[in-house]
């Protein structure tokens, strides 16, 4: 069965005829030479998605519904050293379905984050791939303790096995956090015996934090 391609059309949506971007375009009709006619599904990243055929430069609208989103997952990570790891972790944490990622001000991190506009284009191209109906939230700015949601829980190799009951998680950087970085009351959760980077610490603590609950005997 060939591959319907999954895009991203900002509302809103006026007519029953959806414009492509010029890159959209080239791609649909270039890179995967997909003919008008050809099926694709298209959402707005706001929970609406729907299914349609691809016209002359635009989505010819099908069949639509919107979505909830499951579970409202916030994310603080200290930004990676590497545009190549901040890279992934944005990826992953989009197509998890993650709500929001914070990028968190630590007294280790590096705090110099790629540009808005680059990472808008991964959390893009993330929603496109896994076929999802919502764009994740990326700030610009760098945030501190004070700005995040309560209530949250933060990753920590000593902290309790969980699973906790916050919906943000705030995810250290290389090197841990200082000795009295966090504050005292904050909760504290590990995510198992290793020492893991800081995106493969974000993507498995969004994961388990969507996961159901299971249901004990």
């Amino acid at each position: 069965m060939r591959h319907v391609p999954h895009l991203v059309v900002a509302a809103p949506w006026p007519d029953d005829r959806l414009a492509l971007s010029v890159i959209q375009w080239r791609h649909l009709t270039k890179v995967l030479r997909m003919s008008q006619g050809a099926p694709v599904t298209y959402t707005d990243g706001l929970g609406r998605v729907g299914e349609g055929r691809l016209g002359n430069h635009e989505i010819e609208r099908g069949e639509e519904d919107t979505r909830d989103r499951p579970v409202e997952i916030i994310v603080a990570a200290a930004p990676p050293s590497s545009k190549d790891r901040q890279r992934y972790l944005v990826e992953k944490l989009a197509e998890l379905g993650v709500a929001r990622l914070l990028w968190f001000e630590s007294r280790h991190g590096k705090q110099r984050v790629a540009s808005a506009s680059k990472v808008f284009s991964w959390v893009l191209a993330a929603v496109e791939q896994s076929h999802g109906a919502f764009l994740m939230e990326v700030g610009s700015e760098v945030a501190g303790w004070d700005d995040l949601p309560p209530p949250y829980v933060v990753a920590t190799p000593t902290g309790e096995p969980g699973p906790p009951s916050a919906r943000t998680v705030v995810i250290g950087p290389e090197g841990g956090f200082a000795p009295d970085e966090v504050p005292p009351e904050a909760p504290t959760w590990s995510l198992g015996p290793t020492i893991l980077r800081v995106e493969t610490a974000a993507v498995v603590a969004a994961a388990r934090l969507m996961s159901p609950p299971i249901a004990m005997a």
